[in-house]
């Protein structure tokens, strides 16, 4: 009834229909990351009951792993971001009054490192990231929590999560899993945490993805345990995350998502892909719920901006079979009571950069991308698409402004906010390039025309100051945007990497005011390197996410570079690692993880392996998909030897003469239709320590360590 009225704002009348309506799904929830970034506030979430009763959704869920503060173990949670038990008996009460029930949710298995941390609970773990479950004292704890939050909440159901337990087996538990093996370890965790929620007459949730990888735990797993299959891509089908449990006797969830994680800003289209297709098969295959789920890691996602993939996965809950057509006005219409489709307009207008190499998928590393060199160093800086993102924002600019919103107005602000600091970004990279262009004539001016020198070097300090007075502008912004949803726990993650951008940017306007000084006193003009302005243009995307392994010694004094020394999984021509997979080399165990680098071209293994970088040796994995089969340039650079392993074949390593040392050098790169592994191997003797690769002819695209090569650059 209230979207009938907003909708019929205007006209002055309700029109004259008769209501037939009844959900595709009893169960039709939402569940809100409130552990790996902002942590709302009790006014906050109840506004967002509210919103999410307009939207015909009757659960919510908050995925907890450290903000729960509970009597008897208090000192883990944050005192500036997390609730007590009487403040989710609180919510619950008032998501009744909504007819929305609050199911609790507390990580049990993996993903324990906040808790972990603390020093009174460190010996709980399996390692760092996982709680232990071969000793007493994990289950005692995991009890007592269940025992005070269970009751806290009005509902038939308590998630305990179990995702993701990338450390079993890999420390004290390594004998059981040895004994009754993984699967078996990973059953009798869960079966005994579902006896501690049944005590209370609830049934237990889990995560269904380790099923997925061990399908025999299935087939032992109480029957009375609801399974939630996850999965946030845009795949064409969802069987593999659907078949193992249709008819299989359990009850399950479908969980698609709003894809929110280390973004500043959703990918909608393909958070609307994943949420439409998984739910339309997941109907077909029995789920009994949705849990569409809003995931914020990285920490920089405003829920306000959240609303359109939340409305979306609400409707799809309700009716599954919904005409998408006309959803953005009945969206505008019935939430906005908008007049006019302007305000998705503007999303989907933002929603163009995620296709831009310079946007990196409109992801958050852009924040903390090292654009100033360190004094004495210089560093490279892409230009390509920013000219794009420049039309894409005035015209997205233009819809926001057009939007003709009634209800929920403050939501423009976090929209406008999107477009003002892209164009910070877009404005510092063009500013930066003039920056070193302007500082390196005066340099070479200086001796024929000081005037000229002088007015270049005034004319660099107001455009460093420009850069600094928007990247204050935007930071603040973004501090009162937080605040209007969030606690203030977490915040200083993200305003640090913007406080970083404006203590680099202080300094060089220092450094410049301090040549300008010398340079009146009748001096030379110091370096660009002493000055933090040796920039130039980066011609190209390059691979800067990998997934790698420490430095691995090797003890004798054969020639680091010849040793295989992933020969436990497979050998180097062979392997295809995982995050958080390990393996042994002379009795030295070794673990995958991922690596970014804040550098926009070169990977500085020096910075990331900053204790262990003489006699090494290094591995970079990543993947690159392919539409075709081809055949492309590749360039990969390194002040010591790079082997590039590709599909399993060694094709290339780089010449280790003086002419070639520390220089991109080209080779044939073929790679197949679909997924390719690339893998490089990176030694070391002493000294500087870095590698490059790009493909400087293919336009490219990545998640993490993911590569897409596209078609148009």
């Amino acid at each position: 009834m209230k979207q009938l009225i907003r909708g019929s704002v205007g006209s002055g009348s309700i029109p004259n229909v008769i209501i037939r309506d009844f959900p595709s799904f009893e169960f039709r929830g939402v569940m809100d990351d409130i552990s790996r970034g902002p942590i709302p506030t009790l006014d906050f979430i109840k506004y967002q009951i509210k919103r999410l009763a307009e939207l015909k959704v009757n659960v919510l869920s908050h995925y907890v792993e450290h903000v729960v503060k509970t009597k008897k173990h208090p000192s883990f949670a944050p005192d500036d971001g997390s609730y007590t038990i009487e403040e989710w008996k609180e919510i619950s009460e008032f998501a009744k009054k909504y007819f929305i029930t609050v199911v609790g949710s507390f990580q049990s298995f993996g993903h324990f490192q906040n808790i972990l941390s603390n020093p009174e609970y460190a010996n709980l773990g399996e390692s760092g990231t996982l709680i232990s479950p071969v000793k007493e004292e994990s289950y005692r704890f995991l009890k007592d929590i269940y025992d005070e939050m269970i009751p806290a909440f009005d509902a038939p159901f308590f998630n305990i999560n179990c995702d993701e337990t990338f450390d079993l087996g890999k420390a004290e538990s390594k004998h059981l899993v040895d004994s009754i093996g993984y699967d078996g370890v990973y059953l009798q965790h869960v079966t005994r945490l579902n006896k501690f929620v049944k005590a209370h007459g609830l049934r237990t949730i889990i995560w269904g993805d380790i099923i997925l990888d061990y399908p025999a735990i299935l087939e032992n797993l109480p029957k009375d345990m609801i399974i939630g299959t996850w999965n946030y891509d845009d795949h064409e089908t969802f069987e593999r995350f659907l078949k193992p449990f249709k008819g299989a006797g359990h009850d399950f969830i479908v969980a698609p998502g709003v894809l929110n994680s280390n973004k500043i800003f959703p990918d909608f289209h393909k958070a609307f892909g994943n949420i439409k297709n998984f739910i339309s098969e997941g109907k077909e295959a029995g789920a009994f719920g949705i849990l569409n789920c809003v995931w914020d890691d990285g920490g920089t996602a405003l829920f306000n901006n959240d609303w359109l993939g939340v409305a979306y996965g609400a409707e799809k809950s309700w009716n599954h079979n919904s005409d998408d057509k006309d959803f953005d006005t009945r969206f505008n219409r019935a939430i906005y009571a908008a007049s006019n489709n302007s305000f998705t307009s503007t999303i989907w207008k933002l929603n163009e950069l995620i296709s831009l190499e310079s946007t990196d998928g409109m992801n958050d590393k852009i924040l903390f991308s090292k654009l100033v060199p360190d004094p004495g160093r210089s560093t490279k800086i892409s230009l390509v698409d920013w000219d794009k993102v420049i039309e894409i924002l005035a015209e997205a600019e233009k819809e926001l402004n057009n939007s003709k919103l009634i209800f929920y107005k403050e939501e423009r602000n976090y929209i406008q906010f999107i477009i003002d600091l892209y164009r910070v970004l877009t404005n510092e990279r063009i500013l930066l390039i003039k920056l070193s262009e302007s500082y390196n004539e005066a340099i070479n001016n200086q001796f024929k025309n000081r005037s000229a020198s002088r007015e270049l070097i005034l004319e660099s300090l107001q455009n460093i100051q420009s850069i600094i007075q928007k990247v204050n502008a935007v930071k603040a912004d973004f501090e009162i945007l937080w605040l209007k949803e969030n606690h203030t726990y977490a915040l200083d993650r993200i305003s640090n990497l913007y406080q970083k951008k404006l203590d680099d940017y202080t300094d060089i306007k220092n450094l410049l005011k301090a040549a300008l000084k010398d340079f009146d006193s009748g001096l030379s003009l110091p370096s660009a390197e002493s000055t933090r302005l040796a920039i130039t243009k980066l011609p190209g995307k390059y691979f800067r996410e990998w997934l790698m392994v420490n430095p691995i010694i090797k003890k004798d004094d054969s020639n680091i570079s010849l040793v295989d020394y992933l020969i436990e999984m497979g050998g180097e021509l062979n392997a295809e690692p995982k995050v958080a997979e390990e393996f042994f080399f002379d009795s030295n165990k070794y673990r995958w993880r991922r690596v970014v680098t804040e550098y926009p071209d070169t990977v500085n293994l020096a910075v990331v392996f900053p204790e262990n970088n003489k006699n090494v040796v290094v591995y970079a994995f990543a993947n690159i998909f392919m539409d075709e089969e081809s055949l492309l340039t590749a360039l990969v650079g390194g002040d010591d030897g790079v082997e590039v392993i590709s599909n399993g074949s060694s094709v290339y390593k780089t010449k280790d003469d003086p002419e070639y040392r520390g220089k991109e050098q080209p080779f044939t790169l073929k790679l197949k239709k679909g997924k390719n592994n690339l893998m490089l191997k990176i030694s070391q003797t002493s000294g500087d320590w870095w590698f490059t690769f790009r493909l400087p002819d293919s336009g490219v695209r990545n998640s993490k360590n993911r590569y897409r090569v596209v078609t148009e650059k």
